[in-house]
């Protein structure tokens, strides 16, 4: 075959050569090469190739195919990154090439570290832990936000975003008399645009669109539940149900389970699960704007968990970055619907992620929760794994 010379400038061209604008270069064959050249041979075909002006970008091209991140982030003059502005991340296999979604600066300061805590789980930490949860209160920040106006001065979230723009809140009924779900956005890792009115064109911002969904046990507070479906009597204490926040206490009394973890999931939730998902997706599509077919949906279950958020919460993300050290403790809701499906336990799906090999930031302390067994420093290569490559990131000045 033959394929048509690039347009050549003098300065680019080597002495006594007579290329031609477009000349036809005759090709008998194309191979990639692995070989390592020594710096001779590499010298010789930078000259040929800059002869043609092309760039010799071998080095960063055989990286972009070997890296499993690549990372566009701020750097100052030195050249170190500034993680305090969050990062553009492409993973393979998942992120069209040239496609990069956002990880807020909150998340890559917290798990870009080398602060960290490895503990192998058994069947027993399991069971240890399952109960270490059980005997916790339901999240604090939740049941304040559950209580609504009844009491003064009332919650932030409530009266500052609630009240603001109560659509992108939506309560998830539950199947019977069991747990019900709240969705709305993660507060913390989402900027005042959810309050502003306008949430359709969050899809394609860079900070994309980070909800959660809570689970809410009968005996919870049900105020905020009952003003959203309408019932003027919102504003008082509620007298359909006795309150009892100790999550192991609200079991006994109510013969409802508390959904303190994924520990609390079995077969018989695979319905309560399939419409928490159908719920959520909804909820996108119809408050967001978003499209389930292009655009990136991931909704999980993180384990382990806080004591201070040991009420089940759902995930929801679109068109987000994630950090690899955050993705290996996230479970998906499509995996642990199948599994339970299946009748396996849950336990069997934690177990056999990296054979129960969990890696924690220290900071969080998950590594030191009662019923967690003795932790141990990971080694460098776990290290490597589970960082992003931020030195190897474009700088952007």
């Amino acid at each position: 075959m033959s394929i048509m010379a690039l347009q050549v400038f003098a300065a680019n061209l080597l002495p006594h050569s007579n290329h031609s604008c477009g000349q036809s270069l005759d090709v008998q064959a194309v191979r990639n090469s692995s070989v390592t050249l020594n710096q001779h041979e590499s010298s010789v075909i930078r000259r040929k190739l800059d002869a043609y002006g092309i760039d010799d970008n071998r080095k960063v091209l055989r990286q972009l195919s070997e890296e499993n991140h690549h990372v566009l982030i701020k750097k100052d003059n030195s050249g170190f990154a500034d993680l305090s502005h969050g990062a553009y991340i492409s993973k393979q296999s998942e992120d069209d090439y040239g496609s990069f979604r956002w990880l807020n600066a909150k998340g890559l300061q917290k798990y870009q570290t080398t602060d960290l805590a490895q503990v192998t789980l058994t069947a027993k930490n399991l069971s240890q832990l399952k109960e270490t949860y059980k005997r916790e209160n339901a999240t604090q920040f939740l049941v304040e936000l559950l209580r609504g106006n009844s009491r003064e001065p009332g919650d932030k979230v409530y009266s500052e975003v609630y009240k603001k723009n109560p659509d992108v809140f939506h309560y998830s009924a539950p199947l019977g008399a069991g747990n019900g779900f709240l969705i709305y956005p993660n507060i913390p890792y989402m900027s005042q645009i959810y309050t502003a009115g306008q949430v359709t064109d969050l899809p394609t911002r860079p900070e994309g669109i980070q909800l959660t969904a809570w689970a809410v046990h009968p005996a919870v507070p049900h105020n905020l539940i009952q003003e959203m479906q309408g019932d003027s009597s919102s504003g008082e204490v509620s007298t359909k149900q006795s309150e009892e926040l100790n999550q192991y206490s609200a079991e006994s009394k109510t013969g409802v389970k508390s959904l303190t973890s994924i520990l609390d999931l079995e077969s018989s939730y695979v319905e309560v699960l399939e419409k928490l998902k159908r719920d959520s997706l909804r909820h996108l599509v119809d408050k967001y704007g978003v499209s389930v077919e292009s655009d990136k949906v991931n909704l999980f279950f993180h384990f382990p968990v806080a004591p201070s958020t040991a009420t089940l919460h759902l995930h929801i993300w679109v068109n987000k970055g994630d950090h690899p050290l955050n993705e290996s403790r996230a479970f998906g809701i499509d995996e642990v619907i199948e599994h339970l499906r299946r009748g396996e336990s849950i336990s069997e799906l934690i177990l056999s992620r990296s054979d129960g090999r969990f890696i924690l930031p220290a900071k969080d302390m998950l590594h030191k929760i009662k019923g967690m067994p003795e932790s141990r420093v990971p080694t460098p290569a776990d290290y490597s794994e589970l960082r992003l490559p931020i030195d190897a990131g474009v700088s952007i000045k």
